[in-house]
């Protein structure tokens, strides 16, 4: 009977994933939400770029509607999303199994800063020809109903394998008996835990010690929840170089059946759980790397090994959110949040998808990877430190992606090295690209360095092509610190760059091209408040940034004084929070 259940939710899914895909109706837009935001999609007749989409919002029975930024309009052709993949992953791929052409002439975008399990009213508008549509959508509940619970003994050594499907009134729920519950496979088992179920929640597990993924998503799995566990140890060593380095991509949670293309794997939340210390190293791009050049003719290798999360190609709407991630220097990771397959139309997050108020630290390359189509994709409030990148977006393909109100420190491109990598990396590759890009209030520190401690640099880069062309960006509002005065705040190279707007920006080093962006940027460094408690940045009155950003709807509504402070933190409002105990209450 449970194996029937899960079997006719899972096709029930891909029905649902199908006609999402297809042509949305002129006047019936699509709104996906999660428990903070809500994606937008509308393709009425005669859409254009020079006919804008202007949007309000308000909870449902409210008289006070509140203003949205306006909804991106793709006029990219149809050939554009004709394919998944590009033509080197196409053989032996479902390439064809469903079709984005409807992203085509596409009003996308979404609301953002929304209360869990509200009802709202939407009001979408095209400016220049009046056409208007209403509709209304309901933010995720954060209370999930648990329908069975599945206790779970103090210690067990055996794979806990999660197969009974809930309902989504009626999750399954598994958590201790007792207090607290230990699986600890000692090595001698591939997974902790696999789950092949859906409307489940995992829950308050310490999860230890599994020679691959501590835990797995199987195909057909979604609205699973995955809440206050501990997990550490997990991985095996690399085949070719034994102890030395860990083997690539294998997470703490895994979610993929084949390691790509896996549209049954939707809404997997990811939230309050301490994930720290792999078995097994991961290598900086300094670090030598036998698999990847086995006579040694490179200088830089790629980092390879594990990682927090890794997600393949599946259907998105995740949600990963106060998280503490976290190793010490001889266990690394490869990227913290990632997966693939970064030049597609599909990728990890891929589309609908939230990551906020994460502490992220001790990677070699990317912090958050989210790379593919980044389609209505939403990053926001996150602490980041000892990462090359912060965040990785090549390809953003469909996009819009949204980067707001994140914080770094550290950047790191080695352990013999102070020199570190750029906040964003973007990208064009394979022809996937060109999905808007916003960056909108983040803050780049350079930590203060005491005598007794190696002395770290933040970010050399802000907004970058080290990944490709930038492509369709728009920054606003952000502190670009670099440690290098005579460096680059923002750094377009290259032919391919277009589209891209910048202003309002607190630079502390060159904008490349100058001449056509940051007509009201500041070039300076910035100067923090005294006043501020560990951890909160928020700039000090009347110097540079602070009453000096610009208004964008939705993001900054709450700020004081004359206008918005640059950066991540608004004076005089409440500090950001990350981790388990961020916005508890």
């Amino acid at each position: 009977m449970e194996k029937l259940k899960s079997s006719c939710l899972t096709i029930g899914l891909f029905l649902q994933l199908a006609a999402f895909s297809q042509p949305a109706v002129a006047d019936t837009p699509l709104a996906v939400p999660t428990f903070h935001c809500i994606g937008l999609y509308w393709n009425p007749p005669n859409g254009s770029t020079e006919n804008p989409c202007p949007v309000r919002y308000r909870p449902a029975g409210s008289d006070q509607w509140k203003t949205a930024l306006p909804l991106w309009f793709d006029s990219r052709p149809p050939d554009t999303f004709k394919y998944l993949y590009p033509p080197s992953r196409r053989k032996n791929r479902p390439d064809d199994a469903f079709s984005l052409l409807n992203c085509s002439n596409q009003y996308r975008g979404s609301i953002v800063n929304l209360k869990p399990g509200t009802k709202y009213e939407i009001e979408l508008i095209l400016a220049e020809s009046g056409r208007k549509t209403v509709l209304e959508a309901a933010t995720w509940s954060e209370q999930f109903a648990v329908g069975r619970t599945v206790s779970l003994p103090k210690n067990s050594s055996r794979t806990l394998l999660a197969d009974q499907s809930g309902l989504a009134n009626a999750y399954t729920l598994y958590s201790p008996a007792s207090d607290s519950a230990l699986i600890d496979v000692a090595g001698k088992s591939d997974h902790c835990i696999e789950i092949r179920a859906s409307h489940i929640i995992i829950r308050g597990l310490t999860i230890k010690n599994a020679s691959s993924h501590a835990i797995r998503i199987f195909e057909g799995c979604h609205d699973v929840v995955i809440e206050n566990c501990d997990i550490s140890g997990w991985g095996r060593p690399d085949e070719i170089e034994a102890e030395k380095w860990g083997h690539d991509m294998q997470a703490a949670i895994y979610a993929s059946e084949s390691g790509t293309f896996n549209p049954t794997i939707a809404r997997i939340v990811i939230q309050r759980c301490k994930i720290h210390h792999p078995r097994y190293d991961t290598n900086a791009w300094s670090e030598y790397r036998k698999k990847l050049d086995p006579e040694k003719k490179d200088t830089d290798w790629h980092p390879m090994g594990p990682q927090a999360l890794t997600f393949y190609d599946t259907a998105g709407n995740h949600v990963i959110r106060y998280n503490e991630i976290w190793s010490d220097k001889d266990h690394y990771y490869n990227d913290i949040i990632g997966g693939g397959h970064n030049f597609c139309a599909l990728g990890s997050p891929n589309r609908d998808s939230d990551i906020y108020s994460n502490s992220l630290q001790n990677c070699w390359d990317d912090a958050i990877e989210a790379e593919g189509a980044n389609c209505n994709v939403r990053i926001w409030g996150n602490y980041i430190s000892h990462s090359m990148v912060a965040v990785a977006s090549a390809a953003t393909h469909i996009g819009p992606l949204y980067i707001w109100r994140n914080v770094t420190a550290v950047s790191q491109k080695g352990p013999d090295t102070r020199a570190g990598g750029p906040f964003l990396k973007a990208g064009l590759g394979s022809g996937f690209a060109g999905g808007r890009t916003y960056v909108f209030h983040n803050t780049l520190l350079q930590p203060p360095t005491p005598v007794s401690q190696d002395p770290w640099q933040g970010h050399c880069i802000g907004l970058s092509t080290w990944g490709g062309a930038l492509i369709n960006h728009i920054s606003r509002n952000n502190i670009w610190h670099v440690f290098n005065p005579k460096g680059h705040s923002i750094q377009e190279r290259g032919d391919l760059c277009r589209d891209n707007d910048y202003d309002y920006d607190l630079c502390s080093a060159r904008v490349i091209p100058a001449e056509i962006h940051q007509t009201h940027g500041i070039k300076a460094a910035p100067i923090y408040d005294p006043k501020n408690r560990t951890g909160q940045f928020a700039l000090a009155p009347d110097t540079p940034g602070h009453d000096a950003g610009t208004i964008i709807p939705n993001f900054n509504d709450n700020f004081t004084g004359k206008a918005p402070d640059i950066g991540a933190f608004e004076a005089g409002k409440p500090p950001l929070a990350y981790g388990t105990e961020a916005y508890r209450n």
